[in-house]
């Protein structure tokens, strides 16, 4: 008896989940990366403006508001460049995917519809290409950086007008009063310092802390192509995710067709009205067919 009920019983096949073919690789990924560096620079030149428009929050003394503040927007503008990654590099795989099906057709591609397509080096060679010159410039100053000293540049009015006349106080202090020259270092230091300034206001004293900041800025620095980086990578698997809804999507759409057609069929009616619609001139509802 139990030998007749297992073979009565309906044999429920496994689905077999198929391995997952892998994404493929751009040959010719350096033919976009300076059309991406250019696209780069555009956000990181926004990224710029407003780190010297919201450097005037050294102005609130309390420290933990401007610190929030500081790293609410610090966050902000490293989104922007995990989100300008994302979405190059979902469009990259989506290229990717769809050279392989018109290559299994038999169709003939050109070299730029390969260099569409989706690889890890091309937002390298793109993040190389923009701050490989901010860097280097960055890791020179933190190289030369010393600690800050104050020069007095201005004497008090009571002590020029009390001692104005003597000699031997006023010669040694006209030392003070010398102008410091400008040089290549500090403009090389005020270019430095315009693509980090986000983080200024993560500092108490800007000024009495120009060493650290100097030897950090190529850390705050490397933030932004880790950031595009990060969302390239991820990038597949949100195309993934993004195709799965895609399907499912239309599985919806199919299933309330049949449903229609259905309702269809059993009420004998070729133009039936379905899913609560009202019909012209009718005083009842239709119940929603589930």
């Amino acid at each position: 008896m139990a030998e007749k009920e297992r073979a009565a019983a309906p044999v429920v096949k496994k689905k077999k989940k198929g391995k997952r073919k892998p994404l493929r690789l751009a040959q010719h990924y350096f033919a976009e990366a300076p059309r991406l560096a250019r696209h780069m620079a555009l956000t990181l030149a926004g990224v710029v403006v407003l780190g010297m428009l919201f450097s005037s929050l050294q102005g609130i003394k309390t420290l933990p508001l401007r610190y929030a503040l500081s790293a609410l927007i610090s966050a902000a503008l490293l989104a922007l460049f995990f989100s300008e990654g994302l979405n190059k590099g979902v469009s990259d795989a989506a290229n990717s995917r769809f050279y392989v099906q018109q290559k299994e057709k038999g169709r003939e591609l050109e070299a730029k519809d390969d260099a569409a397509c989706y690889h890890p080096l091309k937002a390298l060679c793109a993040c190389l290409i923009l701050f490989a010159l901010p860097l280097a410039l960055s890791l020179f100053i933190a190289a030369i950086a010393t600690p800050y000293t104050y020069a007095l540049q201005d004497l008090p009015a009571w002590l020029t007008n009390s001692y104005g006349a003597r000699a031997d106080v006023m010669g040694p202090l006209g030392a003070y009063g010398q102008a410091v020259p400008v040089g290549a270092s500090s403009w090389l230091r005020a270019l430095s310092r315009l693509f980090v300034m986000i983080f200024i206001n993560f500092f108490d004293d800007p000024l009495r802390m120009t060493a650290t900041i100097d030897r950090l800025a190529p850390l705050f620095l490397l933030l932004y192509p880790l950031a595009f980086m990060a969302g390239y990578l991820y990038a597949p698997r949100a195309e993934r995710e993004r195709e799965r809804q895609r399907r499912r999507a239309k599985k919806v759409a199919v299933r309330k067709a049949q449903k229609s057609n259905l309702s269809a069929e059993l009420t004998g009616e070729q133009n039936a009205v379905h899913y609560g619609q009202r019909a012209e001139g009718s005083k009842h509802k239709r119940k929603e067919l589930v």
